[in-house]
């Protein structure tokens, strides 16, 4: 009752402020998001707080829920799950996206500003309020065809109209799917190519909201988070020199003796227009544009539909292969043979795009994959699109797109090796096979396809047979 807490969130602490104006930290130095004692854990972001008539300490922390307290010694726990999204149910599994607001009522029940879900939530032990199913969710967020409706969007360089090369799309593999553990995970931006130093520009309007829309400061991944739109890889607000740009909202703290930047932020409110300078491209040489909400990021080729962008090349197939439980290929056996199917099998295809434009060296993602497999061509089956990178996919699901030997990123290789059996699409993901239980005895063609955003579609046919 005689003290001002205070949720520090670009040093990740939360302060305590005495009476006689004494500050200390609360809790300690620990790991980002970990659980355990003051000495042991440690926030992520912590942007809200209320304390219960008990004094416990309730903290909305990145996307996370947390108390201080409810134990005997003072102790920080985690209440919900600690990934984004949205999931209503029992707290351990239920799930925020950047809540920025928390209140307690006097039935002990936690109310939350769940703000990137665009809701109020409600932690509590009695049911109150609507549990949403996926339809709803998905109406809170933009379609891409809404998200072109609300304003053009110009190219993030002069001249605003130009068109520039895309060297990267949604869901792409970054790193790589091999036997040595090494991380990977999925692209989940688009990139434009430009030039060391070149001014990077807003693509359309928008007002900051995030009292922390500014991330990363002083690395490559700088970033700014605008309520539908982030810009990455950019020196905010400066040159290549780190001397700020006339007449810019960005605000820094820096270091008196070194001249480093040690925090920089823009205020809530600020309104930038496209056009409008971000800052300059760092080492990396494009900015990286993520369309949508965060948390529901969508596909920014769709999405935006920047000036004269075009696209009359045909996704490649470089090959397909059927594959046992344990990722060995099933091969012909003999002249003449055809792959013979005994058990479920996989089916993964190698392929790429290009756009108009770019290098032929560019490969890019493909936006959508499927397969159909028919005895008689005049009774083939509808395509099943199993892969389909409309939106961002959770990012556990990236061993059930790619196969090993999938790699972009650590080498000039690039590699796109697709499960197209598995079912991959806005936040869920699950396995398929081939399964000859399933099918007659007989030869079978197994047909893929391949096809990107504009339309453009190609495929390649594989005959299989099975034996009862």
């Amino acid at each position: 009752n005689d003290k001002v807490l205070v949720a520090d969130s670009s040093n990740k602490l939360i302060r305590v402020i005495e009476q006689d104006g004494n500050t200390w930290t609360l809790p300690g130095g620990g790991g980002e998001g970990r659980d355990g004692s003051l000495g042991e854990a440690g926030m992520t972001e912590p942007t809200a707080l209320a304390v219960d008539t008990h004094q416990n300490i309730y903290v909305a922390d990145g996307d996370r829920i947390r108390v201080i307290g409810r134990r005997s010694l003072p102790f920080v726990e985690t209440l919900n799950s600690a990934r984004q999204g949205y999931i209503d149910g029992q707290r351990r599994r239920a799930q925020f996206n950047r809540p920025s607001g928390i209140a307690l009522t006097g039935n002990g029940s936690v109310i939350v500003a769940d703000s990137d879900d665009l809701v109020v939530r409600q932690i509590s032990d009695v049911v109150r309020g609507t549990k949403v199913d996926e339809a709803a969710i998905e109406k809170l967020h933009f379609s891409a065809e809404e998200f072109r409706l609300l304003q053009p969007a110009r190219w993030p360089f002069d001249p605003p109209q130009n068109k520039r090369e895309i060297a990267g799309t949604l869901a792409e593999i970054r790193g790589e799917i091999g036997p040595n553990d090494k991380p990977s995970w999925f692209h989940n931006g688009l990139d434009i190519a430009g030039g060391y130093g070149e001014v990077a520009r807003f693509v359309r309007d928008e007002t900051v909201l995030d009292p922390h829309a500014v991330q990363n400061v002083g690395t490559t991944r700088e970033l700014i988070r605008m309520p539908t739109m982030a810009y990455i890889h950019i020196r905010l607000g400066r040159d290549q020199n780190d001397r700020f740009l006339q007449e810019t909202p960005f605000q820094a703290e820096i270091d008196s003796a070194s001249g480093k930047i040690l925090q920089l932020r823009v205020p809530r409110g600020t309104r930038f227009q496209a056009g409008d300078p971000i800052g300059t491209l760092n080492s990396l040489n494009h900015v990286h544009l993520i369309a949508g909400q965060s948390g529901a990021e969508m596909n920014a080729l769709a999405a935006l539909i920047l000036p004269g962008v075009s696209d009359s090349i045909a996704p490649v197939i470089e090959s397909t292969a059927i594959v046992d439980p344990n990722w060995n290929e099933i091969e012909t056996r003999g002249t003449g043979g055809r792959i013979k199917l005994t058990e479920k099998s996989r089916v993964v295809v190698r392929a790429y795009d290009r756009i108009d434009g770019s290098a032929e060296r560019r490969r890019l993602g493909v936006y959508k994959l499927g397969f159909r497999i028919f005895r008689d061509a005049a009774q083939a089956p509808d395509i099943h699109w199993g892969i389909i990178f409309d939106r961002m996919p959770p990012a556990d699901a990236i061993p059930f797109v790619y196969a090993p030997g999938s790699q972009s990123g650590y080498s000039g290789t690039t590699v796109f090796n697709y499960i197209v059996t598995n079912d991959v699409g806005g936040g869920h993901y699950s396995e398929g096979f081939i399964d000859p239980a399933a099918l007659n005895a007989g030869v079978y063609t197994l047909e893929v396809f391949a096809a990107d955003i504009f339309g453009n579609t190609t495929s390649k046919t594989t005959q299989f047979e099975v034996s009862k």
